[in-house]
């Protein structure tokens, strides 16, 4: 008995020390190339990403002084973007997309949540409408062909910004549905246009929402490259090469691939300083202005 309770007491010194060291990440196990494996067609098989998409673990990191891991799922393929984070456990068993925190304050986190979302949604290059110092931010994921969008876009430009002053701008994101045939060419063109300005990518964003019922795949790039010509101050020969060349394609994917990664599974789609708003209810959107708005200046 006396030499079981030794053994015992050894032990648990042991795992004291191993726990202590390893909250410092002095001694996480590492990440072999075989978890790497066995990882990846794991989240391949989970999420049933197709074979043909090489699937990569882009990212290692410990999450502050534990031996949890951050993980990146991403394919690069721009036809079939996919990406996921998720936190492994020390032993790389468990996988999950939220990890608590239970020593964070969950008003606060939240909030961290959110502050870090909005960074991400305003990340990089996009259209933006609205006075650059607005405290409050309308992010918007939007088909050209998605006959909601445009009912959105009606509420949000006519409605909401007008009445908000100051208050709000509008970001606009790419995110052309597969079951859309000229909702991505639209998106390209659009992000063309955008190369030569906000004003001219609004231009054409209001184009296309009020034309939405006439165009078709066959007459789409023929009636932009109409309407290009005929807007004043505009390069249509740009916005042509632009098309041609299609080097907006890498740009619509990346917010197809923005979108995907914080949610986005149909649209219209908002985020309101970070926050997802379901559904595009004019009071319910300038009740989150007005609350935001007040947060900022206090």
């Amino acid at each position: 008995m006396r030499i079981n309770r030794s053994i015992t007491l050894m032990v648990g010194c042991v795992f004291l020390f191993t726990a202590r060291h390893a909250a410092a990440g002095d001694q996480c196990p590492s990440v072999t190339d075989s978890d790497r494996a066995r990882l990846i067609a794991y989240v391949q098989a989970k999420y049933k990403v197709p074979a043909a998409s090489p699937l990569k673990l882009s990212e290692v990191s410990l999450i502050e002084k534990t031996c949890y891991r951050r993980l990146r799922f991403a394919v690069e393929d721009p036809k079939r973007p996919f990406r996921i984070d998720l936190t492994a456990s020390p032993d790389l068993r468990f996988l999950t997309r939220d990890l608590l925190d239970s020593h964070l304050d969950p008003a606060q986190e939240e909030r961290q949540k959110q502050q870090a979302l909005t960074a991400a949604l305003t990340r990089g290059d996009f259209a933006v409408l609205g006075e650059k110092a607005a405290p409050v931010t309308i992010t918007v994921f939007a088909d050209f062909q998605c006959p909601y969008c445009a009912q959105a876009s009606d509420v949000l430009m006519k409605n909401i910004l007008p009445a908000e002053g100051g208050n709000a701008r509008l970001v606009f994101r790419h995110f052309p549905l597969p079951m859309h045939p000229w909702a991505r060419p639209a998106a390209e063109a659009a992000a063309c246009a955008h190369e030569q300005g906000d004003r001219y990518f609004w231009s054409f964003h209001n184009y296309i929402f009020e034309h939405q019922r006439e165009i078709t795949p066959d007459n789409l790039r023929l009636k932009l490259d109409a309407y290009g010509t005929a807007l004043q101050g505009f390069d249509s020969a740009d916005f042509k090469a632009c098309l041609d060349q299609k080097r907006t394609a890498a740009k619509v994917e990346h917010d197809v691939a923005l979108g995907t990664e914080v949610g986005v599974r149909a649209t219209p789609t908002l985020f309101i300083n970070g926050q997802l708003v379901s559904g595009v209810q004019p009071e319910q959107i300038r009740t989150y202005i007005r609350e935001m708005t007040d947060r900022a200046k206090n």
